[in-house]
């Protein structure tokens, strides 16, 4: 599980598949190796069987917010917008303080056309968790939306400066 989770971040991914279906072969109801396995799925494009391993995960623990979470995300990608949002707000009850979550159910509202739900959400992440620099870029694409501009740029301009490599923030910046 341990070289797995190395291995994905060396972005070795397949590699980092087969030691994650090892683990689970040994040791078969490891949440976390299902949540795993989850996030390698979705680095290599394959949705269905992200969301399907990241189902597991959930069945084996219940009360796993990071799976929850990662589920929302995948079920967002697959379009399944309303499912997502169902899905972050049960990682969100689990662990009320999981800036990601709130982060994440935001961009999901926003894409449901809910935006003054949208920047709650978005704001509250912010909040817990001030330096992560995606919060502000996606706070910045709700208050964008709003028509709250000079706040859509003050959130870019702090996303570039917690995270200064980070290219969808600057492309924000000039439209």
């Amino acid at each position: 599980y341990n070289l797995a989770n190395t291995l994905k971040e060396l972005g070795k991914l397949q590699e980092a598949e087969l030691s994650t279906r090892k683990a689970i072969e040994i040791k078969p109801n490891f949440p976390e190796a299902y949540s795993n396995l989850g996030t390698i799925f979705i680095d290599l494009g394959k949705l269905q069987e992200a969301e399907l391993s990241t189902r597991k995960a959930i069945e084996l623990k219940p009360d796993y917010a990071d799976a929850y979470c990662n589920l929302g995300q995948i079920l967002k990608d697959l379009g399944k917008l309303k499912e997502a949002e169902i899905k972050q707000r049960k990682a969100i009850e689990l662990k009320p303080d999981f800036a990601i979550a709130h982060s994440n159910l935001g961009t999901i509202l926003k894409n449901l056309g809910r935006l003054k739900e949208a920047e709650i959400s978005q704001r509250k992440a912010v909040n817990l968790q001030p330096n992560l620099a995606h919060t502000h870029y996606n706070l910045a694409n709700t208050l964008k939306e709003l028509g709250k501009l000079q706040e859509a740029e003050l959130s870019t301009r702090k996303a570039i400066e917690i995270k200064p490599n980070f290219p969808e923030a600057y492309s924000n910046l000039g439209t």
